[in-house]
């Protein structure tokens, strides 16, 4: 025998208003599990659906308990009795087991047992009994051997109204007995035959009180009430067979009426979920409508927007193109420039020369001017002497005498030509300083412009890198407004998706209200059967 463990000393209770239902096939494997027994079994359905029935089994059980079930249900006959199960975690409850074969077309294809809460007095008593059991102290009653004993009226009234009626025929064929021995034959045999139909006739009208009953109750919906079976024969099968139906019908009635309250329940919450669901559905067609709206006036921005890239990356190419140009008239303005310092570079290195051309005239009419005072001074002593000599120096002093004039004339001359000197020299220096400003200045003039190209190569390279921006920003929102078309055509099928989900709402929201009705009315309907679940 399987032994399912661990086991714990907590008890759980079965609900009395959800009797536990189960099917098995004709193996024992389970095929069919109802919520109650899921709920306190602590299994998953995929865990008990194709698994034998004895993964609930406890350890506290006999298996003699089980053999008897097995030896009972295998002959066709219902089986009732007192189970200890076990839950997955291992805490027990105690169930009123009863077990009925499933036949199709006279053969038995399966088992279905319907379980409910016994009282406590029941549990004590089984308790005690299979702990005798466990222990050898004692032996489980037989099932089939105790309705084995239950006699079956109509076969045993009939056998004791044939006995009747073979003593009176006995009677009447021996006509050699004498009259006192036929009357007591007669008398015997009318009182055995009474008796024997009495006895039937009182077992069959009990046993059909009690099918009236039943089926009063099963009529009424009092499902609660459970039909004792003290007879045997046709008479014991009925009111077995009614009580079989009396426990499915109300398992069955158990799990419509628990199935209706979810079911009324789920309705009115699928009701109200859905008129809120309506609500909500409006509203996200009305928001996919403002978005809509929104998404076109966004589409006119970005092409707006595309638009100023576009001019935006004109304009970056135009200030490319003059800042190019003035670049090009920098160099040029640069290179003029250059040219005009080596220019007066050279005009200086002329200067330069010629101021040194003029010292060495300085020079030179400086001794000219002291040849010519030496001169003077000879062509005056020549005439003192000339002088001295008389009529004989005449001529030599005539000489000395033109000597000392063109000693005075050659002194004025190189007087005006150191004047002149002066005057070039002057000149000349005065042109150096320009030319040295000159130079400054065209060297200032030269920086200016080499930073002002440098200023003008960064407005370049700016205007470059503006152009590419702007032209990478025109393609990005290019781009974006292809993708915000498409947005916005996607949110029109949106929308129009929503409206349909929205008229499909109230559709549904519709459907909810009916079904909310149905199972009101399924619930009205199944009221009178629940006079049992109290």
């Amino acid at each position: 025998m399987k032994i399912n463990l661990p086991v714990t000393d907590q008890e759980r209770r079965v609900d009395p208003a959800h009797p536990i239902v189960t099917k098995t096939d004709a193996k024992g494997l389970i095929t069919y599990a109802n919520r109650a027994f899921i709920e306190i079994s602590g299994f998953d359905e995929a865990e008990l659906i194709g698994k034998n029935h004895n993964v609930v089994r406890h350890p506290d059980m006999p298996p003699e308990a089980f053999a008897d079930l097995w030896e009972t249900v295998k002959t066709g006959q219902p089986w009732r009795g007192l189970v200890k199960n076990r839950a997955k975690n291992g805490d027990f409850y105690w169930v009123e087991a009863y077990v009925t074969p499933i036949t199709e077309h006279g053969r038995i294809v399966g088992y279905m047992s319907i379980r409910s809460c016994p009282n406590r007095a029941e549990v004590d008593a089984a308790e005690a009994l299979y702990r005798a059991v466990r222990d050898k102290r004692a032996t489980l009653p037989s099932t089939l051997a105790a309705r084995r004993r239950r006699l079956d009226p109509l076969k045993w009234g009939g056998l004791g109204v044939g006995a009747g009626a073979l003593l009176l025929l006995a009677a009447g064929l021996a006509p050699e007995l004498s009259w006192g021995a036929r009357a007591a034959l007669s008398g015997a045999g009318f009182a055995v035959g009474a008796a024997a139909g009495a006895w039937a006739a009182l077992r069959v009208a009990e046993s059909l009180r009690v099918l009236q009953q039943g089926f009063a109750w099963i009529a009424e919906g009092q499902l609660e009430h459970s039909l004792a079976v003290s007879v045997g024969g046709l008479a014991g099968r009925l009111v077995a067979n009614l009580e079989s139906l009396r426990i499915l019908q109300r398992a069955v009635i158990a799990d419509v009426v628990s199935a209706s309250g979810r079911t009324h329940a789920n309705a009115d919450s699928l009701e109200v979920e859905m008129r809120g669901l309506a609500v909500r559905s409006a509203e996200q067609v009305q928001g996919l409508t403002q978005i809509s709206g929104n998404m076109e006036m966004m589409s006119e921005a970005v092409a707006e927007v595309a638009t100023l890239a576009e001019q935006s990356l004109s304009d970056a190419e135009a200030t490319k193109e003059v800042a190019g140009a003035g670049s090009a008239t920098m160099v040029a303005a640069s290179q003029a420039a250059e040219r005009a310092v080596e220019v007066v570079g050279a005009s200086r290195a002329a200067v330069d020369k010629l101021t040194r051309s003029m010292a060495d005239i300085r020079s030179m009419t400086d001794q000219i001017h002291e040849i010519a005072d030496q001169t003077n001074l000879l062509a005056l002593n020549a005439s003192i002497e000339a002088a001295r000599a008389g009529e004989t120096g005449r001529g030599f002093a005539v000489v000395a005498d033109e000597v000392r004039k063109l000693a005075e004339r050659t002194s004025k001359t190189t007087d005006a030509i150191t004047g002149i000197v002066e005057s070039i020299a002057a000149t000349t220096r005065e042109a150096v300083g320009s030319m040295d400003a000159t130079v400054s200045e065209v060297g200032e003039v030269t920086e200016q412009i080499r930073a002002s190209s440098g200023n003008l190569a960064g407005l370049i390279g700016s205007a470059e890198r503006a152009s590419a921006q702007a032209r990478h920003l025109a393609e990005q929102m290019r781009q974006k407004s292809q993708a915000v078309h498409e947005v916005a055509a996607s949110l029109e099928q949106l929308n129009a998706i929503a409206q349909s989900n929205l008229q499909t709402t109230h559709l549904v929201e519709t459907h909810a209200g009916e079904l909310a009705e149905t199972a009101g009315d399924l619930a009205k309907l199944t009221r009178d059967f629940r006079k049992w679940n109290r």
